[in-house]
């Protein structure tokens, strides 16, 4: 994250060939340098978290580590409105 443009206010999906607002989409190329994963603790070792699924890149600063609680962090009827306007051939 902190090596993406921060200059792209608009983006095209490759799948979906029209423009879409950078806050609409999962795109690392943001106008801050601030991302999220969600990612499986394979454990703790000397002070070290080893994780599976982290979405960056070696070097990448981290800032915060929080757990996840499904309970209040996960919703499973969320859509994202442009995505599910297209048809559901593709989701």
């Amino acid at each position: 994250m902190d090596k993406a443009p921060r200059d792209l206010v608009v983006q095209v999906p490759r799948q979906y060939g029209q423009g879409r607002g950078t806050f609409a989409l999962r795109s690392p190329a943001r106008p801050n340098p601030i991302a999220l994963s969600a990612v499986r603790l394979l454990g703790i070792s000397e002070g070290k978290l080893s994780v599976i699924g982290l979405d960056c890149l070696d070097g990448t600063p981290l800032i915060d580590i929080k757990p996840y609680f499904a309970s209040t962090d996960c919703f499973p009827d969320a859509v994202v409105g442009w995505h599910r306007e297209r048809g559901s051939a593709e989701t």
